[in-house]
């Protein structure tokens, strides 16, 4: 082989590997990140009523997952929540909500459960799972509130 068609054969097989590796890193994006927007008509709230307008966005920053999600209320203000944990299961701060922390831990590609701590001690549990077509999120919250129990299944759709 001359030399000039081993060179270009090296850099088709180059550029090939290389194309190759974006696809597997495109198809390895993490399930979650993204917009999701809560579809009211299908999520249950314990005591109800539920918000009618919510919106979740998870990105990673720092090594950890960042989730920020922000509630329209009824008078026309917007609540922010907002966290970024690691999968670690060591307590990270959130802002915004009456917990104190939360830890966060992967179950599969598509399930994420979170803890949260007032006072150092669990009072909420959260199972965030997406569908298997990638398109609805569900989220089951339970936990106590100044001796109140509550609980919700939130659906959201990938926007």
């Amino acid at each position: 082989m001359r030399p000039i068609f081993r060179q270009f054969a090296y850099l088709v097989f180059i550029a090939g590997l290389s194309l190759v590796a974006q696809m597997l890193f495109a198809q390895s994006k993490d399930a979650f990140l993204g917009k999701w927007i809560m579809d009211p008509d299908h999520s249950q709230f314990t005591p109800g009523p539920g918000p009618f307008d919510r919106t979740m966005i998870f990105e990673m920053k720092n090594g950890g997952l960042r989730n920020l999600t922000s509630t329209r209320t009824a008078n026309g203000g917007i609540t922010t929540i907002e966290y970024t944990a690691k999968f670690d299961g060591h307590d990270y701060a959130i802002d915004g909500t009456g917990l104190d922390t939360v830890s966060i831990k992967r179950e599969d590609a598509n399930t994420i459960e979170r803890t949260g701590k007032v006072r150092g001690m669990p009072s909420e549990t959260c199972t965030m799972k997406i569908a298997p077509d990638g398109r609805t999120l569900t989220m089951t919250v339970k936990g106590t509130y100044n001796g109140a129990n509550y609980a919700s299944t939130q659906i959201y759709r990938r926007q």
